[in-house]
């Protein structure tokens, strides 16, 4: 297994199809995982994404990504649970408005309630599979697409070189960026800054004390990527040429037929089961 996340080179469906295809494909996945509600139809979605990484040969980086995200995720759910707890859901589901917990106070004139229901847990799991979907659908272009190839399936499309190469530069850059951030994160460990088993609090002081040097890493990173711009006198105005042809195929056809049949699938269950999350 390469580093962290990034481009792994294998003979696979998806790794042979036009890098146009795949793109299309995380537009299409951001877009659903972004407006989708429904915790039936993200788990629908979710089950693809891992048929999808399993049959490309790179299932092993589901969990790797899983416990990279696991901070994040955590963090973000418990905002959320701690925030539903101070409101009285009432969705209609015979299950999920199953009361565990319920208080209320006066306070100054004013009634201060406390319900926490099986709803607030179902919000926390369709916050915390959205952003998980979110993120994977970014990393299945990384690592399934080489660099370059996302440039020149960009350029196919008729854009400009320079647009092509700074969105091809962010699929390449970001990877780079969580890399040199888990990479201080051990350095720091190994020097006796626990990061991971310590109180929230603490946890957010040794975040922000490990972000200051991955802010100089990153300005290292993109003053050497200008620097090598420059030396090599890039021309975005030059016409180019490219050492590999990219052209869509049968497999393309069928895979983006499967992209909008599951896109549709999701579609229909979020319609059918969105309880309002």
């Amino acid at each position: 297994m390469g580093g962290f996340l990034q481009y792994s080179p294998r003979e696979s469906y998806m790794h042979n199809l036009d890098p146009r295809t795949k793109f299309v494909f995380f537009l299409v996945m951001a877009l659903l995982t972004s407006i989708i509600r429904s915790g039936v139809a993200l788990t629908f979605i979710l089950v693809v994404f891992i048929v999808l990484w399993c049959a490309c040969g790179i299932g092993e980086y589901l969990g790797i990504l899983l416990s990279k995200l696991k901070a994040l995720i955590i963090f973000i759910s418990l905002v959320w649970l701690i925030l539903g707890m101070f409101e009285i859901n009432e969705t209609g589901s015979a299950f999920l408005d199953i009361v565990v917990a319920r208080q209320s106070w006066n306070f100054m004139g004013n009634t201060l309630s406390f319900s926490f229901e099986l709803y607030d847990i179902y919000k926390c799991y369709v916050l915390s599979i959205r952003v998980y979907l979110m993120v994977a659908s970014f990393y299945t272009v990384i690592l399934t697409t080489n660099f370059s190839e996302i440039i020149l399936g960009l350029n196919k499309w008729r854009m400009p070189n320079a647009v092509s190469f700074g969105i091809g530069l962010v699929f390449q850059i970001i990877p780079m960026i969580i890399s040199e951030f888990f990479a201080i994160m051990e350095a720091q460990s190994s020097r006796g800054l626990e990061i991971e088993k310590c109180k929230a609090w603490q946890k957010m002081k040794n975040y922000v004390t490990v972000s200051f040097p991955l802010l100089f890493r990153v300005l290292a990173k993109g003053h050497a990527i200008s620097l090598a711009m420059y030396y090599y006198k890039l021309n975005f105005k030059q016409s180019r040429t490219a050492y590999k042809a990219i052209k869509a195929s049968g497999k393309d056809i069928t895979f983006a037929l499967l992209t909008v049949i599951s896109a549709a699938g999701a579609i229909v269950l979020n319609i059918l089961f969105n309880i309002g999350a």
